[in-house]
C-alpha cells in the first residue's frame, strides 16, 4: 500500500495551506523533510504532518505508544474502541512514537525542529492517529522540519527503545553509566549510593505577597537546621548507611524557591555559612556525598542580584517584548513571589559562571541539582540584547549542565524530557503518576517504561514523584519502583506548602528525635535493597514485557530477570 503524507500549516495570518514535503526512502526507513526556506515566507504559527504510516483501526492487532507530559510519562493505547479523543502530548518532551506489535509497525523520531515539536495523538470514529505537530509561534525555524519513520514489523516497544537508544549513543553523545563512572570518582560514589534530598525551610506557598522585598519578606518555616542536619547524619551513619548521596533543598536565602537567582549565602536562621561547610565537611568524611539544589530559571524581585533585563522576554499583544511570568506557577506565585522567568543566554552567561563557583567554594561535591532544566519546555527570548529560540535555550541548559559536572563532578535534574541526556546523570523523577488509566485520559491503557528501556544504564532514575519515600509507602510505589528500576530517592519534607503534596501526603519529619529515627529507619530500608540490587545500574534494560494481569517481567542486559506481581504484592530477582 502506497504511503501518504500530507503536511498542513497555519501561517500567523491564519490561513491554511497545504505544503508538499520532500520523502526519501531508504530500505525501512522513511524520512519527510520541510526545507526550512519553504517555512520563512511566509512564516507559521504551526505545522502538522499526518501519515498512513501512523494510522490505525480499531480491531486492528496491536498498540500504540507515545510520551504524555511530566505527569504521565509514556502510555501504550491498544486499538480497540474508545470514545472520540484527541490528546496533545507536551511540547519537546521525549518526540518518539510508535505503533507495534503488527505487520505495520513503525518508530517515529523528529529530527529536524525537534525544539518546536510534540504529537497529536486521535482516536475518531474507529481511527487512531499520531501526527508530529510543530509550533513556529510566527517565527523562522532554526533548521528543516524532519521527521524519521522506520518500518520495524512486529516490533515491541521494547525493540524500539533498544534501537532509539542504540540511536542516542551512536548520534547524541550518550554515553553508558559503566564507562562514565570510570572516569569520575563522583558519579561512581553517586551510583553506589541512594539519594537523600532534605527541605531545609521554605516561605508560604501560596505566597500572600507577590512583589517581595527584604521589609515585607514573609517568615520562612525552619524545618531543618544545621544542627538537625547533624543529627541525621550521625544517625544514618550509626545505623550502617554507608553510601548517600545528600542534597540540601532550601539552604539558601529565604529558603526553597525563595530569593533566585540569588544563590548563597546560606540562610542565617539555618545556622549560618561556617556551621554549613563544617557539617559539609563532617559528611564527607562519613563516607556520604553531599550536594545542593540551584536554580537556573527562575526570579524573584526579592533577590540581591535581580536585573529586569535578563529576563525572559514574550510578545505581548501589541507585538512588544515584556517580562515573562511563568504561566504554570502564575496563579499562586511561588514562594519567593512573582514567578518570573529567567532567560536561559543571561542564565548562564551572567548568573551561573559566576554564581556556581561560589557554590562549589562551600565544599559541595557530587551529582549537583539544578532544578527543572529536563522537566520544562524551554523559552524563547525575544529581548534584543539577549535574543534566543527554544533550540538555542536548549544549548544554554547543556551548558549549565557541563558547568556544574566540571565543578562539581556530576549533574542531575528532573523530568523526561531527552534533549541533554548526554550530559545529565540522574534525574529525580521521571513523571509525576505511577499508574496511568482510563479515568486520566481515554485513550491510556497503562504506562509503560519506555523512558528507562532507552536509559537505564546510561542514567540514573527514581521512577516517578509518588514513588518517593517509598519505604513508608503502599505495596504499589515499591513494586513500581522496583520495576522501573529506580534508583532510592528519600526525602525530608517533600510536602511543603498548601496542596504542594505532588510528592505524596506520607513524608520523612526531624522535628523530633523521635521523628529522625523513624526517618533513619525507613531510609535504611531503601538503603538495604539497593545494596542488593544497585549493580543494575550500570546494566542497560533490555525487554519490559506484560506476562499477565498485574504482573510484569523485566530483563537486564547481564540476564538478571525481576518479576513483579502487583497482585501477591511482591518481586523476585533471577540472576544468570
Amino acid at each position: 500500500m502506497k504511503t501518504v503524507f500530507t503536511v498542513t500549516g497555519v501561517t500567523r495570518e491564519g490561513h491554511t495551506l497545504t505544503l508538499q514535503p520532500s520523502v526519501c526512502e531508504n530500505g525501512n526507513t522513511v524520512t519527510v523533510t520541510i526545507p526550512r526556506e519553504r517555512l520563512c515566507n511566509p512564516r507559521f504559527e504551526t505545522l502538522i504532518i499526518h501519515s498512513s504510516l501512523t494510522t490505525a483501526h480499531a480491531g486492528d492487532r496491536g498498540y500504540m505508544f507515545f510520551p504524555t507530559n511530566f505527569y504521565y510519562g509514556f502510555a501504550l493505547c491498544r486499538f480497540d474502541e474508545k470514545p472520540n479523543t484527541l490528546f496533545r502530548t507536551w511540547p519537546t518532551a521525549t518526540t518518539v512514537c510508535g505503533i507495534c506489535e503488527n505487520e505495520n509497525a513503525v518508530f517515529v523520531r523528529v529530527q529536524g525542529q525537534a525544539c518546536d515539536a510534540r504529537f497529536y495523538v486521535e482516536s475518531k470514529d474507529g481511527e487512531y492517529t499520531i501526527s508530529p505537530q510543530f509550533r513556529f509561534d510566527g517565527d523562522e525555524p532554526d533548521e528543516d522540519v524532519s521527521v524519521v519513520y522506520t518500518k520495524m514489523p512486529n516490533a515491541t516497544y521494547s525493540d524500539m527503545a533498544r534501537f532509539y537508544r542504540q540511536y542516542q549513543m551512536d548520534y547524541k553523545g550518550c554515553v553508558p553509566l559503566k564507562e562514565r563512572a570510570r572516569k569520575r570518582e563522583a558519579l561512581r560514589r553517586a551510583a553506589e549510593g541512594m539519594e537523600l534530598r532534605v527541605r531545609m525551610g521554605w516561605k508560604p506557598i501560596p505566597t500572600p505577597v507577590r512583589h517581595q522585598n527584604l521589609k515585607n519578606e514573609p517568615p520562612m518555616k525552619v524545618a531543618c537546621d544545621v544542627a538537625t542536619l547533624n543529627k541525621i547524619i550521625d544517625k544514618m551513619h550509626k545505623k550502617g548507611i554507608k553510601h548517600a548521596e545528600i542534597c540540601l533543598v532550601g539552604w539558601g536565602p529565604g529558603g526553597h524557591d525563595g530569593r533566585f537567582p540569588q544563590q548563597y549565602p546560606s540562610d542565617e536562621r539555618f545556622g549560618g555559612d561556617e556551621a554549613l561547610r563544617e557539617c559539609i565537611a563532617k559528611a564527607q568524611r562519613l563516607g556520604y556525598l553531599m550536594v545542593c539544589h540551584t536554580v537556573s530559571c527562575g526570579a524573584y524581585e526579592i533577590a540581591n542580584n535581580f536585573d529586569r533585563d535578563l529576563l525572559t522576554k514574550k510578545l505581548n499583544a501589541n507585538g512588544d517584548p515584556e517580562p515573562y511570568v511563568r504561566e504554570h506557577y502564575i496563579k499562586g506565585g511561588l514562594n519567593g513571589g512573582e514567578p518570573y522567568h529567567l532567560c536561559a543566554k543571561t542564565a548562564y552567561e551572567h548568573y551561573a559562571v559566576k554564581d556556581l563557583p561560589k557554590v562549589r567554594g562551600y565544599g559541595f561535591y557530587g551529582l549537583h541539582y539544578i532544578d527543572e532544566l529536563t522537566a520544562i519546555i524551554p523559552e524563547k527570548c525575544y529581548d534584543k540584547n539577549h535574543p534566543v529560540t527554544r533550540k538555542q535555550a536548549w544549548e544554554y541548559h547543556r551548558k549549565l549542565a557541563r558547568l556544574a559536572k566540571d565543578l562539581f563532578g556530576g549533574y542531575q535534574s528532573e523530568g523526561y524530557m531527552d534533549y541533554m541526556n548526554s550530559d545529565v546523570d540522574a534525574i529525580l523523577y521521571i513523571g509525576v503518576q505511577s499508574k496511568l488509566t482510563h479515568e486520566q485520559n481515554p485513550l491510556f491503557d497503562e504506562g509503560i517504561p519506555f523512558w528507562q528501556l532507552v536509559y537505564h544504564g546510561i542514567v540514573m532514575s527514581n521512577p516517578t514523584s509518588q514513588t518517593v519515600n517509598y519505604p513508608v509507602k503502599d505495596t504499589y510505589q515499591h513494586l513500581k519502583f522496583i520495576e522501573y528500576g529506580g534508583r532510592p530517592l528519600m526525602y525530608f519534607y517533600s510536602k511543603f506548602g498548601d496542596n504542594h503534596n505532588w510528592m505524596g501526603d506520607l513524608d520523612l519529619h526531624c522535628g523530633s528525635d523521635e521523628e529522625i529515627d523513624a526517618a533513619v529507619d525507613a531510609i535504611k530500608v531503601a538503603y538495604d535493597e539497593y545494596e542488593k540490587l544497585k549493580y543494575l545500574q550500570y546494566e542497560f534494560m533490555e525487554n519490559h514485557e506484560k506476562l499477565g494481569e498485574g504482573l510484569y517481567r523485566v530483563t537486564y542486559s547481564d540476564g538478571t530477570m525481576i518479576t513483579v506481581d502487583y497482585e501477591k504484592g511482591n518481586y523476585t530477582v533471577e540472576k544468570k
